[in-house]
């Protein structure tokens, strides 16, 4: 599959996705139960996850973990490619975070990830 044919194909399936998350949470956020605090800080709940976010969270890339692809793809050559859930949250943490323009420190008990529930 050429490059085109690949990139034509991931914001074709962005354009489906996009409506149908955005019934979920804040701006369509659909991990970590719509909270972006929690996802900008922690990102995805899974592990091992593709990507991790690195402070400051509002301004920085999130990083690739060592061992999958370095940029957001389902095929690798010689290392793990993403999912496409993480490729989708990965695009969603570069349009959602950056919003907050300065990242907060949480002010309650815990981590944030409890508060009011488990996410």
């Amino acid at each position: 599959m050429s490059a085109r044919r690949f990139a034509a194909l991931l914001v074709a399936l962005g354009c489906i996705a996009s409506p149908l998350a955005a019934q979920v949470g804040e701006q369509g956020l659909t991990w970590r139960a719509g909270d972006p605090f929690v996802f900008c800080r922690y990102g995805m709940s899974h592990s091992p996850r593709a990507w991790y976010p690195v402070p400051d969270y509002a301004r920085s890339t999130p990083l690739p973990t060592p061992g999958y692809c370095p940029w957001p793809t389902p095929y690798c050559q010689y290392l793990r490619g993403w999912s496409m859930e993480e490729i989708f949250a990965y695009t969603a943490y570069l349009r959602i975070c950056p919003q907050a323009e300065r990242s907060g420190r949480w002010e309650g008990a815990g981590d944030g990830t409890r508060a009011p529930f488990s996410h």
